[in-house]
């Protein structure tokens, strides 16, 4: 009777043993799981900040602060950029990639200049934005997101006058109170002049102040009111040094924005001003000359 409770006891221990060697092995497993897993991921996670340094979005980079109203201008970023040469410096620009300036008129309008400055923005790229003068002095809150999202205001006439056919009061008027509102509200001047309908002449190229800038390609959205349509149009037909006209009045336009700035960058173009397009290109914005795009090879 003791050797059978003995031989009890013996088995009892042994299944203990089992137990705990049992338990050890898939604790052992477990830890071993969980720490591939997590070397993995933290393997993912360090390739793809040393890549990029930062989110991807809309085919753009995004900073680590949600708020990019704090990121200083001129902060362009491609995704040629930082998959070609490991850039994630927003404040670097590669003056060798291809370069666009966006173009819109007759705004600003307080919806859709909006939604584009916002596309721009989380594109880290700028635009020249053309205002009446008219709408200039009813939207200054609007003109003052222009001018802090880093982006160019220029002058298009008080309300869309052709320059060729009125006296030199009229020109003079219908310049100076553009400048006049956009001083008010931003503190600053008009940088460039676009002439209603492209219409110039030497004397009106005489009487202005500030460079003229025309446009190499048109996305005629006033006509088509279409986005598919303005996108495709872009970007079948975008090149180096193109300065693109586009009017920031229309949602449809808005939209096209939405969609063909990453598009553009995507593609591996800087998407900006004018003056900034000029100034990566070695170009100065010269008096009584008329820009219609900006190349290395322009004269």
């Amino acid at each position: 009777m003791r050797k059978k409770r003995r031989h009890r006891r013996h088995l009892s221990w042994k299944q203990r043993q089992i137990r705990i060697y049992t338990c050890f092995i898939v604790v052992a497993g477990a830890a071993c799981i969980l720490m591939a897993a997590g070397a993995k991921k933290s393997n993912l996670s360090e390739r793809l900040s040393r890549l990029t340094h930062k989110n991807i979005v809309n085919k753009a980079v995004e900073p680590m602060e949600q708020n990019i109203s704090h990121m200083p201008t001129g902060t362009l970023i491609t995704n040629y950029r930082y998959q070609e040469f490991g850039a994630s410096d927003p404040n670097e620009i590669d003056v060798k990639a291809p370069m666009i300036a966006l173009t819109f008129d007759d705004g600003p309008n307080p919806d859709s200049t909006k939604r584009i400055l916002k596309v721009l923005s989380e594109n880290y790229s700028h635009a020249t934005f053309f205002v009446v003068g008219t709408n200039a002095a009813k939207y200054p809150e609007t003109l003052q997101e222009i001018a802090a999202s880093g982006c160019e205001i220029g002058n298009h006439t008080n309300n869309h006058k052709n320059l060729t056919k009125i006296t030199d009061a009229e020109i003079s008027e219908q310049i100076d109170s553009v400048n006049r509102s956009v001083k008010k509200a931003t503190g600053e001047q008009t940088t460039v002049i676009r002439p209603p309908y492209g219409a110039f002449d030497d004397h009106v190229l005489g009487m202005l102040s500030e460079p003229v800038v025309l446009w190499d390609l048109d996305t005629e959205d006033w006509s088509s009111r279409n986005a598919a349509e303005i996108v495709e149009h872009v970007m079948d037909n975008v090149k180096d040094g193109d300065i693109v006209l586009m009017h920031d009045i229309y949602d449809s336009t808005a939209e096209a924005v939405e969609i063909m700035v990453p598009k553009l960058k995507e593609r591996g173009f800087l998407v900006m001003s004018v003056s900034e397009m000029a100034k990566y290109k070695g170009k100065t914005l010269e008096l009584n000359k008329a820009y219609g795009k900006i190349s290395v090879e322009e004269e």
